[in-house]
């Protein structure tokens, strides 16, 4: 089973003191039998990443993305798994961090049916916990003694909300291996033929929030400007490559709250994240890994049994037939 989504917004009356722009609050067009969002690859992540601010308002679309992902997604990921391995065991990481072994595919759609085209999109949302009230931010939540930067207590099993938990201190772990259909978005869960299912991985940012006094009586609006730090990104970044490796293509980001745009009960995360931040360090990590390519091919073979180009070439072909058709119908 799958995590039951949480952290509502306030009611729709609520919301609607809040100036948002019409053109912002439109959700991505859909294709339900394509599985894919309307447009190019760089077309769907600018419509999938519009900035989400308080109560869920979302900026319009950027007119591009920052490189390198303005190049990357939609391509087919040119890191090797022997060359990610090599580099994440010369940095003392361990991949089962990551979101599970290298070796295996990520998820396919229509929970799991081998038919179905692997997972396409990497979805980032913040945990919103814990609810601070009225109470300031503390301090140390960028570091080791906050609690929440504990991750143990986010994995739940079968309950957990999401594939993988970044902690504010650049830790991460992993709650449901990549490789398993998952729904952790309105989006997929109102989906019911399950066709959804596997076609999105998740990725949650600890984050607490804060009540905000001009809001309903009940909210955890705020968050903390700005919303996440430097550990945080790089980790997410490394993820992301990890995931893309393993799908055989750079994986398309997306929001919760964009996914769930026009949802009753829609969430707000991520807030405050910056899809410029983790651009640099995703454009820092992949300058690493290429450095160390020669060691990494002249030293670690490749895992016995794991066919990377025939999962890479199978996921080519559905991209390329998913985006040559024309997408008209809406979610």
């Amino acid at each position: 089973s799958e995590a039951i989504v949480r952290r509502a917004l306030p009611p729709i009356a609520a919301l609607s003191l809040w100036p948002v722009s019409v053109f912002a609050a439109e959700p991505c067009r859909f294709d339900h039998q394509q599985l894919f969002f309307v447009g190019t690859a760089v077309e769907q992540a600018l419509c999938l990443t519009r900035r989400v601010r308080a109560y869920g308002e979302l900026d319009p679309a950027a007119n591009s993305l920052p490189p390198p992902l303005d190049k990357l997604v939609g391509t087919i990921a040119d890191i090797s798994v022997p060359q990610l391995r090599a580099y994440l065991l010369a940095g003392g990481r361990g991949e089962s961090t990551l979101g599970g072994s290298l070796d295996r595919p990520v998820s396919r759609a229509m929970a799991g049916d081998p038919h179905a085209p692997l997972a396409r999109y990497f979805v980032i949302h913040d945990t919103s916990t814990p609810a601070l009230g009225a109470d300031a931010f503390p301090e140390d939540i960028d570091r080791a003694s906050w609690p929440h930067n504990k991750l143990d207590s986010w994995i739940s099993g079968d309950k957990s909300h999401a594939h993988v938990f970044i902690s504010r201190t650049g830790e991460s772990a992993t709650a449901v291996d990549f490789f398993e259909p998952w729904r952790a978005t309105k989006f997929e869960s109102q989906d019911t033929l399950l066709r959804r299912k596997g076609l999105f991985l998740h990725i949650e940012l600890v984050m607490p929030r804060r009540y905000d006094r001009d809001g309903s009586v009940a909210n955890e609006a705020l968050a903390p400007e700005p919303g996440f730090p430097q550990a945080q990104y790089e980790r997410l970044a490394l993820v992301y490559v990890a995931a893309s490796v393993r799908a055989g293509q750079w994986l398309i980001p997306a929001f919760h709250a964009v996914l769930d745009t026009g949802r009753v009960d829609a969430h707000d995360d991520p807030q405050n994240f910056s899809i410029e931040l983790f651009a640099a360090a995703l454009a820092r990590a992949l300058t690493d890994i290429h450095a160390g390519h020669a060691a990494a091919e002249r030293y670690v073979p490749f895992p016995t049994g794991f066919d990377g180009q025939s999962h890479r070439t199978a996921f080519r072909s559905s991209l390329v037939n998913a985006t040559s058709t024309n997408l008209k119908e809406t979610i």
